[in-house]
């Protein structure tokens, strides 16, 4: 009996240390951190992230880490800092994602929050968008263009990468009679964001034929990715090649709402019989509403005159490219989670078998049983989906230009809601000239 009392407080302690290992950053109170995105303090938030950073990111969590980071550090105009931080992110994503194949085996034994997040596709490619707005921030023109051909290049290949190893995986579980899934097919190819960031960054260093290949790209990611783009293109692109030659051209870039979260979908299923219980627990996205629905802008010169006034328009939902190009990751980690469900489960039935078989004695009997109890409640506990993800990208970019005489101006930027109430004004302070790039941008992720 000693034996069976051993047996039962080494499952107790087991199923205790699973339970324990749960509290993860999911259970963090953000509502300090939310307030401080909706008032603009982000120097504030990054003190934050650097504070409690041992509880919203764990070992397995350097990419977050340095993503989150980067970002708000981005939207507090450290740019430099921000490009540091996002230079560590980038590589620790291409070195976590060929790790991350090695790392599958205590994926398969536990869950997927054991291996280092590579993170997801469009994390990984709006880094160098963000990097690229950092160097002409900077001024750094020709560095900026490097950041938009790396984005480019990012997202011609990383597709048949996912591809490859979905094939590999069906090609597995096929072996073991499990069912394959079909390749998803991911719609984005062409970002109408770098292409308009590239086309006004040639149009400002004279190349206009260059901008107008641009001008084409951003067409064709309207035409042929209608479920990316459910949206009109912007006039403003057409107006970026007809500026007054006593005038300059000021660009204005807005990004509103937050990136969509991953939340947990869980299915359970008992065998007729009930001698054998599946978990299944997978990651899917869902989008997190905004408040913005439009945007206005008036230029106000040093006479207290209102110059010019558009509304801005959308150009790209990363919360769309996010969702459309998760599809083949999750593909890949329906598979992963299948086999490790169906492993763990034929665990707990054996235990159960070895309970009931004849040829043990009534106190093995008990063991197994307790065994089988503890292989079903360390089933339950740690078959868990990984929703971890960046918090700070934002869901949407707008962009308009006006053309303007050379001068100084306050930017008086309008962010409404859809009932047409103001959420937030901000007013910004620039000078335009014939001599750089006019670029602002303007930040509201709520």
């Amino acid at each position: 009996m000693k034996t069976v009392c051993n047996i039962f407080c080494s499952v107790f302690a087991l199923c205790t240390v699973f339970f324990t290992s749960c509290v993860t950053a999911a259970d963090y109170d953000f509502s300090a951190i939310d307030a401080s995105l909706s008032s603009g303090d982000y120097e504030g938030i990054y003190q934050v992230l650097e504070t409690d950073s041992s509880v919203l990111y764990s070992s397995h969590d350097e990419v977050l880490y340095n993503l989150d980071r980067g970002l708000i550090s981005h939207y507090s105009e450290d740019y430099s800092r921000s490009n540091e931080e996002l230079t560590v992110a980038e590589q620790k994503i291409y070195e976590f994602f060929s790790k991350s194949i090695t790392q599958s085996i205590s994926s398969f034994l536990i869950n997927d929050t054991v291996i280092d997040y590579a993170g997801e596709l469009y994390e990984d490619i709006y880094t160098n968008i963000f990097m690229a707005l950092n160097y002409i921030h900077q001024g750094n023109i020709e560095d900026a263009f490097v950041e938009i051909r790396r984005f480019d290049n990012k997202l011609k290949t990383s597709s048949a990468q996912y591809a490859d190893l979905i094939a590999q995986a069906n090609v597995s579980n096929s072996e073991n009679g499990i069912n394959t899934v079909d390749v998803p097919n991911v719609e984005f190819h062409n970002s109408a964001l770098a292409r308009y960031l590239s086309l006004i960054l040639y149009r400002s260093t004279g190349k206009l034929d260059s901008a107008e290949v641009d001008k084409k790209y951003i067409k064709n990611a309207f035409e042929l990715q209608p479920s990316i783009y459910d949206f009109s293109m912007p006039s403003c692109i057409e107006e970026e090649f007809n500026v007054p030659e006593d005038q300059c051209r000021l660009n204005i870039i807005a990004f509103t709402g937050r990136a969509p979260i991953k939340v947990e979908d869980v299915t359970r299923v008992m065998a007729v019989d009930a001698s054998v219980y599946y978990k299944l627990a997978l990651p899917i996205m869902k989008k997190q509403a905004s408040v913005v629905k439009d945007i206005e802008v008036s230029v106000i010169d040093s006479n207290g005159n209102e110059v010019a006034s558009t509304k801005m328009e959308k150009i790209e939902s990363i919360e769309n490219i996010a969702m459309d190009t998760f599809e083949q990751k999750q593909a890949l980690l329906y598979l992963k989670a299948i086999t490790r469900s169906i492993s763990k489960s034929l665990s707990t039935s054996v235990f159960g078998e070895m309970a009931e078989s004849e040829n043990v004695s009534a106190e093995a009997s008990i063991i197994f049983s307790l065994l089988e109890f503890g292989s079903m409640i360390s089933n339950e506990v740690t078959e868990r989906a990984d929703v971890r993800s960046s918090r700070y990208f934002p869901a949407t970019a707008w962009v308009t230009g006006l053309n303007v005489v050379p001068g100084e101006y306050d930017v008086v930027i309008q962010y409404k809601t859809e009932s047409g109430s103001i959420y937030s004004q901000k007013t910004y302070s620039t000078k335009v000239d014939s001599s750089s790039l006019n670029l602002m941008e303007t930040i509201c992720l709520r």
